[in-house]
C-alpha cells in the first residue's frame, strides 16, 4: 500500500509541475517543413533521413509552437500496392522523481507510458468507426546495441488508401522515454492483403535512434 501511495504521489506531481522537455503547445495546423537532405529534430537529436530501405520519406511536419511535436512520413510502394508511414517525436508524459528509489520512479514509467498507450490506441478506434483491434503486444527493436521495449496496436478497418476504398491493416508501434524525455510513434498503413513484415522491420530497425540520453 505504501508503495502504491509514493507512486501515485509521484504521478500527481508530474502533472502539477513542468517536466522536461515542456508540454507541446499545439499549433491550429501543422507546419510543413522543408528539408532536402535527413532532418534532424533539433530539440531532440531524433534524425529523418531521406530513405529507410526502400522507403521514400515524404512529409515532415510539426504541430506545436516549440518545434517539440514534429513527425515524417515514409512510403512505399510494394508489388503495385502502397505501405504507408509516419515516424513521431514527441515529449513523453512528464514525470518528476522528487528523489524517489529508482523502483518507484521505474514503476511510474511504467504506469504513465501504458496510460499514453492506450490513449493513443482509442484515438485510432475513434477516428475509424468500424476499425477492430484484433492485436496488442510488446515489442522490441535493437539500435545502436541497445534492445528498447515498446507496444504495438494492430487494428484492421476498411478506409480510403492510395486512391481507393479497401480494407487496411494499420499498426500503432509506440516507445516511451527513449533518451529519457521522449516518445517516439509508429503509424504504419498497408492493404489487408498484402504481407507487409519485412518491410516494416526494416522501417523499425532504419530510423536512427540518436536521441541522446538526459
Amino acid at each position: 500500500m505504501t508503495k502504491l501511495i509514493v507512486i501515485s504521489v509521484v504521478i500527481l506531481l508530474s502533472s502539477l509541475l513542468a517536466g522536461c522537455p515542456p508540454r507541446p503547445r499545439p499549433l491550429t495546423q501543422p507546419q510543413v517543413i522543408f528539408a532536402e537532405g535527413a532532418y534532424t529534430h533539433e530539440r531532440s537529436g531524433m534524425t529523418f533521413p531521406l530513405s529507410v530501405g526502400d522507403f521514400r520519406r515524404s512529409l515532415v511536419q510539426r504541430y506545436d509552437q516549440d518545434g517539440l511535436d514534429l513527425s515524417a512520413g515514409y512510403d512505399l510502394y510494394l508489388r503495385q500496392q502502397k505501405i504507408a508511414v509516419t515516424v513521431y517525436v514527441y515529449p513523453a508524459p512528464s514525470l518528476v522523481s522528487i528523489g524517489s528509489p529508482p523502483g518507484t520512479v521505474a514503476s511510474a514509467r511504467t504506469f504513465l507510458a501504458k496510460s499514453e498507450f492506450e490513449t493513443r490506441t482509442r484515438e485510432v478506434l475513434q477516428a475509424r468507426p468500424g476499425a477492430r483491434l484484433i492485436e496488442d503486444t510488446e515489442i522490441s527493436v535493437p539500435i545502436g546495441g541497445t534492445l528498447h521495449v515498446g507496444r504495438m496496436a494492430t487494428f484492421e478497418y476498411e478506409d480510403q488508401f492510395a486512391g481507393r476504398r479497401q480494407p487496411l491493416r494499420s499498426h500503432l508501434c509506440l516507445f516511451n522515454y527513449v533518451g529519457g524525455a521522449w516518445a517516439l510513434k509508429y503509424r504504419i498503413t498497408y492493404p489487408a492483403s498484402l504481407e507487409a513484415t519485412r518491410e516494416i522491420d526494416t522501417l523499425l530497425h532504419g530510423v536512427p535512434w540518436n536521441v541522446p540520453k538526459e
